[in-house]
């Protein structure tokens, strides 16, 4: 019982070490706070698929062990005993034990082929895991970039949604008075049920996106989820610079093109497998032994040597051995295949065998075939692939630069309803400007807001695209970086406004203060230098 319990208490620590080892920053309130870099190898560490091929890839190593195990000598043990007791007939008994070894001697090079082709399996299993990472790594980027993004438009519609609920008696005691006509009342209304539908999309976006981030984490579903980056403040946006040769380079980058050299090879080794049938097979035998024409314990020595030939001419199959025994004393037996015991006496004995079966593998002419079909379709295979990759290369070079372009305009987009917005909030405080018109302006800024945020995640996400379909890393690109508090991206203005951030509350929406107004001093004028990919009139 006292094992038992030791035994439960060790199995608990484990568990609770592996799960700290696992998921980073899991406190008492089990929140599990992440960046984009840990969420990565939390995702890789749990994927079922990377684990299965890296368990698989014990099996190829343990294949090319097998086969160098034949260049070794094959050592057994033997027994034979016979024993008659006849009627009318003298009784025998006979007892032989022997020390066997079968040595190879010649394959014609088919064994270090096998050994050659095991390692080559086991280079594409490790080509499949790269694969298999880099499109899992990219899930799960795509997937925590859209929290990101959705974190962001739920953030920003969820204060002008207060702020909107707040304006209702105001647009209420307007009706009551007679200020506003019956179509304006209900254009209002209607402003207001777009905006809360738009609050309801983002909250809902926001759940949907975390729901399908954990999935690609393997994650239970009822573990919280905190990302430490921001779309806004982490993400610097660089415009897109491109040379011809890195999209080129894109051949040479990409693991599905190491895996198709892989398999071209490695067919070509199998195809000379099955090309070398005609090469024989040349095999070294010996023994060295004990018998006795009576009861154990055997005490009469043997030993002898052997020579095998094992050949193949078209479908026609031929083994041949040549043997060689000595029996010191006494009578031996030889048990000769195909003729079975032979009794033998003192001194030297020898035979020879051979064995010629007619059209035993009529198979090996469709192997061959089937081989040379099989590199030809490999080699086809690669030819297409080079094709498609360098198609993929370029497509997300366009979608790279369609994205950035469409981040421009949706920048000066986003500057023209923010400066309106701005202008009508100024006049609403000297009560020229109706709540409809208040609710107006909200409304596309919100819309503006929206347009700009996906903007934004489309272009990173693009550029995470373009550095899956070419094989080269974010960071070579340098079209955009993520950096601390550096985010350079014009709806930081909207952020820093004390008319729809009060300074007081930025803490309270997720962002830290002192950062905030370092961020502040770096994008407060719009029309400084780090603006200048946004705005069209920079053109």
């Amino acid at each position: 019982m006292l094992f038992l319990i030791r035994l439960f208490f060790v199995t608990c620590v484990t568990v609770l070490l592996s799960l700290t080892a696992i998921y980073p920053e899991v406190g008492e309130s089990n929140l599990l706070s992440v960046n984009l870099q840990e969420a990565e190898v939390i995702g890789i560490t749990n994927s079922v698929i990377l684990q299965s091929l890296k368990d698989r890839r014990e099996v190829f190593k343990m294949v090319a062990t097998e086969k160098w195990r034949n260049y070794l000598p094959r050592v057994g043990v033997s027994y034979f005993g016979l024993k008659n007791n006849n009627v009318n007939q003298t009784d025998t008994q006979y007892n032989d034990i022997r020390l066997q070894l079968n040595q190879l001697i010649y394959d014609g090079g088919e064994n270090s082929l096998e050994i050659e082709s095991a390692k080559l399996q086991e280079l594409l299993n490790q080509e499949d895991w790269k694969i298999t990472k880099e499109k899992i790594a990219l899930d799960i980027r795509k997937a925590y970039l859209k929290v990101l993004t959705n974190d962001l438009k739920l953030m920003i519609v969820k204060k002008a949604f207060d702020r909107t609920v707040a304006q209702v008696s105001d647009s209420q005691k307007e009706n009551e008075y007679g200020f506003a006509t019956e179509l304006q009342k209900l254009d209002s209304e209607s402003k207001i049920r777009e905006i809360e539908l738009l609050y309801l999309r983002a909250n809902s976006s926001k759940r949907q996106s975390e729901i399908d981030l954990k999935k690609n984490l393997n994650l239970p579903l009822e573990i919280p989820l905190e990302l430490k980056e921001s779309l806004l403040l982490d993400f610097m946006i660089l415009p897109p610079a491109f040379k011809d040769k890195d999209i080129a380079s894109a051949v040479d980058n990409k693991p599905e093109m190491k895996k198709s050299n892989i398999a071209i090879e490695n067919l070509r080794t199998r195809k000379e497998i099955t090309e070398n049938y005609w090469k024989p097979k040349v095999y070294l035998g010996s023994y060295y032994g004990q018998n006795i024409n009576g009861a154990l314990p055997v005490k009469n020595d043997v030993y002898g040597f052997s020579l095998s030939f094992q050949t193949q001419i078209g479908s026609t199959t031929n083994q041949s051995s040549a043997n060689y025994g000595m029996q010191t004393d006494g009578t031996g037996i030889q048990r000769i295949p195909g003729f079975g015991p032979q009794f033998v006496g003192r001194g030297e004995n020898a035979f020879n065998s051979s064995t010629l079966n007619l059209f035993d593998d009529l198979s090996y002419s469709r192997k061959i075939y089937e081989g040379k079909i099989a590199l030809s379709d490999a080699i086809r295979n690669k030819q297409l692939l080079e094709t498609t990759i360098q198609a993929e290369a370029f497509k997300s070079r366009e979608k790279v630069l369609e994205a950035w372009q469409i981040l421009r305009i949706s920048n000066s987009k986003f500057y023209i309803s923010y400066e309106t917005w701005k202008t009508i909030q100024a006049k609403s405080k000297t009560g020229f400007v109706r709540p409809s018109d208040l609710l107006a302006a909200e409304l596309e800024l919100l819309k503006s807001v929206e347009e700009i945020s996906n903007s934004i995640s489309g272009y990173v996400e693009s550029v995470m695209e373009l550095s899956f379909a070419t094989g080269i890393d974010v960071d070579r690109w340098r079209f955009y970086e993520m950096k601390k508090g550096e985010g350079n991206s014009v709806l930081t203005e909207l952020l820093f406004n004390e008319q729809f951030f009060p300074k007081k509350k930025i803490k309270d929406e997720g962002i830290k203060k002192q950062d905030a107004l370092q961020k502040k001093d770096k994008v407060s004028d719009p029309k400084k230098p780090a603006y200048e990919y946004y705005l069209e009139k920079s053109k």
